[in-house]
């Protein structure tokens, strides 16, 4: 490949004055380096370094340090992608030996750990340096600690186009750090936790230290006390590392381990800053309690060199965000032993801690914005100053800190028209700023957010005065006191969705927490309301406060079934809107289709109130968690919305900002409450329409019953047994068993194994079946005295078990002393009907059998297997197994299921009741009955062949594969004449895929 001839040409110029340039003596300095030699060089890499797209500041490839000393504090240069940053260049002049300057690496080294990015650069052009930024750095670590390659820049030439495929721009927009240097997000979660587990220890050592000398603290006061130190140590090291606070000022004081001189530290900083986080007037620390200095001091020495590898002029708002999600899901606890350690929240006992990663963040942010923008525009700096924000669930802030950066961004657009206008100022090429008055005044008049955790509440003001403060230094901030607003009334604490109208007893309000959002000051309505609203079951609610779940159901429409906590936030979202408001959401996506969202379905098209859904299908985003999510876009009274749905995270990252496949919000308007299956493209669209056309309900011509349910396999079900005569023998928790085997039926145990599309299925297990038929012709459980005389043996092996039973949740209740009925009555009458088809509620496509045996399968909650049985209207099981196994019902499928772990897909009895047959009438139209034949004939061949396959071997499989595959063909083509397809089905991607 050509070389390119600028960096021939840079090359050979530096060579030409590379001794002047590189002599200790030289006056050449790093801007200079940088604008003349590492500028170009990194443009060649494909990145635009001057922003000439012009891009608003939160959005552009390349964010620059304009500092002329090289000393700014942060990166010269962050190299992002969709925002999201990917690594750092750290310059330094040519005269700067970094081969052997330990500083130079060290800060290097700092700015990639404390953010978690696995790699960072350090240049003086003469030589350029990558360094494993995921080893915790130290500043007496030689400066070769750390180092993956180190070239000179003779070799650049040589070595150009391995760089651009490690770092230019499209390569890194393809993952070519993760792919060359380890993980980002791995790398983020290790460093996030080291800090985290940092913090952490101050909170449980202060909390201890106080709570030993002031016994009437309460837990929660000590637990605000704590965050208050914690907030203030990190915020003053931002400060200095930062510039606006003199470098070590705060050890220097903290090393006095004065109480006196903490305290008028403190007064001086609350008179400069009114954060709240230093109020003399209203800190306990100040006023009533002591704290401890000398420990104050141990806190302050583990964020300064030697013992941090943290720089914190890198550690952002959103870095912070990340790390304080994790720290709001524990608190302090008093424990047995007498002493204070932190334990789970109750709200994260039973769940992972997980936080919400950052491109969705911003994505939800965006998309909330451009929809309000697009229905109202904003054209002067006043106007943007009218936009009131919402964030409903608020956590650690991290929704309204993108907030900000888009007001402030906003501004930027609409002032940069005048460039002489006083609240802007310009940076370098093509960019600007805000200045600090007019970024203060968008936060105190715009932004706004509500959450039921108090610490929450101060972690979030503390995130957004962090954000106020990036991109200053102490001469573009002003020299005046107070400088920083009170966010007190703009972060509430208290339960969103919870007004004062609800009522209980005062331990019960406690909890709750309700709110009058007019008496606490907030805004009547608002133009954007956005977060990630709590994930709840019915279970979990009722469990965690009954009297809150009852008044949920009494005030929500959306409360039906077995409603989640999101639904509620969806509908109390939409509530706050102004006339031309919008409303962005990260939720799950199982709303668009499961059965218990059916009325917020319902309340939303009855509104006309989606206007985008940006569907993420089952890819899992959420670090170690299966949760599959959209973003929601809701604004009242739209006449068309879009659906995207996003095959693979990878298409996201690479164009987040993509527009889904538009249509008539009448669509919508039609399903109403019924499961919305959506296209996200015209191709999608087609197979749908094709589908439905000329269609009937599979659960209109078939019955669709779940199997049974125990409750407690562990009892009922008997694997590895042999017979003995009338009875069987078996070994239960290594105990030889024997009961009748009368009492028993077949059972499929290992359905992975025997589940299979158009084999037949063989039972596996015995079940215990303690039913007989009663005179109704319906199975009811023998009673105790009928099952003690007829079963002796199964009586006895029941009542050995008889506690273990009792505590299943039986229903209906069984009769007196039927301590041995299933847990659910559901598929007692036909569990054991053949020939019926099985399925797998959870697979990709390939689990239908057929069972001509009467074989019992189970079901119970989103897994096991369901049957397909009495075909009616002259259609046959084998037409069912033929459709059931085509490629646009497996898409259908997918769509109108939800996704699951493991890349599955449910499909529950409602789901499969919802698949569109082809209409056929196969009495009085002799084509539709000739198709009909011609399926059933290729089916029952398939079948047929499959048994085959199981006694052959060499050739003959092969053969029989051959022949299955064209059969399969014959199928398809006979299924697609149905339904009029060519190669539209080819045109689709499944989800998943």
């Amino acid at each position: 490949m050509t070389i390119p001839a600028r960096l021939l040409a840079l090359v050979a110029r530096f060579s030409a004055d590379e001794k002047k340039l590189t002599a200790s003596a030289s006056g050449y300095q790093e801007t200079e380096a940088r604008v003349e030699y590492v500028d170009p060089f990194l443009e060649l890499l494909g990145w635009d370094m001057v922003n000439g797209r012009g891009l608003p500041n939160n959005l552009k490839d390349v964010l620059r340090e304009e500092s002329q000393d090289g000393d700014g504090g942060r990166p010269d240069y962050t190299f992002r992608i969709a925002s999201a940053k990917k690594f750092f260049v750290e310059a330094k002049k040519p005269s700067v030996d970094i081969t052997t300057n330990k500083a130079a690496a060290f800060q290097a080294r700092s700015y990639g750990y404390t953010v978690g990015l696995p790699v960072s650069i350090l240049t003086n052009f003469r030589t350029l340096r990558i360094y494993d930024s995921r080893l915790e750095p130290r500043s007496t670590d030689d400066a070769d600690v750390g180092l993956l390659d180190s070239i000179n820049y003779t070799e650049l030439p040589t070595r150009f186009y391995d760089l651009v495929a490690r770092f230019g721009r499209t390569a890194v927009a393809n993952g070519s750090i993760d792919s060359f240097y380890g993980s980002t997000t791995e790398a983020t979660l290790a460093v996030s936790a080291k800090f985290l587990a940092r913090i952490n220890g101050w909170r449980v050592r202060l909390a201890n230290e106080l709570h030993g000398r002031y016994a009437e603290l309460t837990i929660p006061e000590l637990s605000d006390l704590a965050q208050k130190v914690v907030n203030r140590i990190i915020f003053l090291r931002m400060c200095e590392d930062r510039g606006i606070e003199a470098r070590e000022n705060l050890r220097k004081v903290a090393g006095r381990k004065s109480v006196i001189e903490l305290r008028t530290l403190f007064k001086k900083l609350d008179d400069r800053y009114n954060t709240g986080l230093f109020d003399v007037t209203d800190d306990r620390l100040q006023d009533r309690y002591e704290l401890n200095a000398a420990l104050f001091y141990e806190f302050v020495e583990e964020v300064y060199s030697p013992a941090s590898p943290y720089n914190f002029a890198v550690l952002d708002a959103d870095f912070l965000g990340q790390v304080y999600e994790h720290f709001l899901a524990m608190r302090l606890e008093l424990l047995g032993n007498g002493c204070i350690g932190l334990v789970k929240k109750p709200a994260y006992e039973d769940r992972e801690i997980v936080t919400t990663p950052q491109p969705l963040v911003e994505e939800v942010v965006q998309r909330a914005f451009d929809a309000r923008f697009a229905k109202a525009k904003v054209s002067t700096f006043e106007e943007l100053c009218a936009i009131r924000v919402l964030d409903v669930a608020i956590g650690s802030g991290r929704f309204l800190v993108h907030a900000l950066d888009k007001l402030v961004n906003t501004a930027i657009s609409i002032l940069k028209v005048n460039p002489s206008d006083q609240r802007i100022y310009k940076v370098s090429v093509n960019e600007f700023r805000l200045n600090f008055q007019s970024k203060r005044r968008l936060l105190e008049e715009c932004l706004f957010g509500i959450d039921i955790d108090y610490n929450a509440v101060e972690v979030a003001r503390f995130s957004l005065i962090v954000k106020l403060l990036e991109d200053e230094a102490a001469d573009t901030l002003p020299n005046a006191k107070r400088i920083l607003p009170d966010l007190n009334a703009n972060v509430i604490w208290g339960n969103t969705v919870v007004s004062t109208d609800f009522n209980g007893p005062a331990s019960v309000l406690e909890v709750t927490v309700p709110i009058d959002w007019a008496n606490e000051g907030l805004p009547t309505e608002f133009d954007v309301v956005i977060g990630n609203p709590p994930y709840l079951t019915t279970d979990d609610m009722r469990k965690a406060n009954r009297q809150e779940f009852d008044y949920y159901k009494a005030k929500y429409t959306s409360c039906h079934k077995q409603f989640d906590k999101y639904f509620v936030f969806i509908e109390r979202a939409l509530s706050a809107l102004s006339p031309s408001g919008v409303v962005g959401l990260l939720v799950p996506n199982k709303w668009l289709t499961i059965e218990s969202a059916s009325k917020l379905r319902g309340h939303l098209a009855g509104q006309m109130a989606v206007r985008e859904v940006l569907d993420f299908g089952n890819e899992t985003l959420f670090a170690g968690k299966s949760a599959y999510v959209c973003i929601l876009v809701l604004q009242r009274g739209t006449t068309d919305f879009s659906y995207r749905n996003i095959h693979k995270q990878s298409e996201f990252e690479l164009h987040p900002s993509g527009k889904g496949y538009a249509q008539s919000s009448n669509v919508l308007s039609a399903a109403g409450e019924c499961a919305w299956v959506l296209p996200g493209t015209p191709d999608e669209h087609k197979v749908l329409s094709m589908l439905y056309a000329n269609s009937r309900k599979l659960g209109d011509t078939v019955d669709i019953k779940n199997g049974v349910q125990t409750s407690k396999n562990s009892v009922f079900v008997i694997s590895n047994y042999r017979d003995s005569g009338p009875n069987v023998l078996f070994q239960k928790e290594g105990v030889q068993c024997e009961i009748e085997k009368a009492l028993t039926r077949p059972y499929v145990a290992d359905s992975a194994g025997q589940v299979k599309s158009f084999c037949n299925i063989e039972p596996d297990s015995l079940v215990i079946f303690p039913y007989s038929v009663g005179l109704s012709g319906a199975p009811q459980v023998m009673v105790p005295g009928y099952l003690r005389r007829n079963f002796p043996l199964g009586w006895a092996y029941l009542k050995h078990y008889r506690a273990e039973l009792q505590k299943r949740d039986v229903s209906p209740p069984p009769p007196a002393g039927c301590f041995y009925a299933f847990g659910r009555h559901q598929a007692l009458e036909t569990v054991f009907t053949q020939p019926k088809i099985i399925y797998s509620v959870n697979q990709t496509g390939d689990k239908y059998a057929f069972d001509t045996v009467g074989v019992a399968v189970a079901s119970g909650g989103t897994a096991g297997e369901v049957m397909v049985l009495n075909p009616r209207d002259g259609y046959s099981l084998e037409f069912v197994m033929g459709l059931l196994n085509q490629r646009a019902i497996e898409f259908f499928l997918r769509k109108r299921g939800s996704p699951f772990r493991g890349g599955y897909y449910s499909r529950g009895s409602a789901v499969l009741a919802d698949v569109p047959v082809p209409a056929l009438d196969l009495v009085g139209n002799a084509a539709h009955a000739a198709a009909h034949h011609a399926i059933v004939q290729d089916v029952q061949s398939i079948v047929a062949l499959k048994s085959s396959m199981s006694g052959a071997s060499g050739r003959a499989v092969i053969q029989l594969q051959r022949r299955q595959q064209s059969l399969l063909s014959s199928l398809e083509q006979r299924f697609n004449a149905l339904w009029g397809f060519t190669n539209q089905v080819q045109l689709i991607r499944l989800p998943g895929e």
